[in-house]
């Protein structure tokens, strides 16, 4: 009977972290507020195929980087998580540039 109930507990286990995982947003989704800043940058979607963003981890938060192959202007769109562009002084930037993690880069033309 032991066995059994150590069998249950397992696949109770088991079940809970599968589950867990299927609530995470894909990587490649972009929230709602990121997909109208990428349309208000580019509004006929003609530089769409050169534009990338970038998700960044720093400090225990998201960021996204929106980029376009011929922009001249490093982290102009920058954004953390509710669309907000952060507002460091040279002190944070240089920070942010030492410590930043590339969680993933994704294509901005999502369709």
């Amino acid at each position: 009977m032991k066995k059994f109930l150590h069998l249950i507990c397992i696949i109770a286990l088991i079940w809970n972290v599968l589950s867990c995982r299927k609530d995470e947003t894909p990587q490649n989704q972009f929230p709602e507020w990121l997909q109208l800043k990428i349309t208000e940058l580019d509004p006929d979607q003609k530089l769409c195929k050169m534009t990338d963003v970038t998700i960044i981890k720093y400090n225990g938060e998201k960021y996204y980087h929106i980029y376009c192959g011929i922009w001249s202007c490093m982290y102009c769109e920058l954004f953390d998580e509710h669309g907000n562009r952060p507002t460091w002084d040279e002190k944070g930037w240089n920070d942010f540039c030492a410590n930043q993690k590339v969680i993933n880069k994704v294509p901005a033309c999502q369709n």
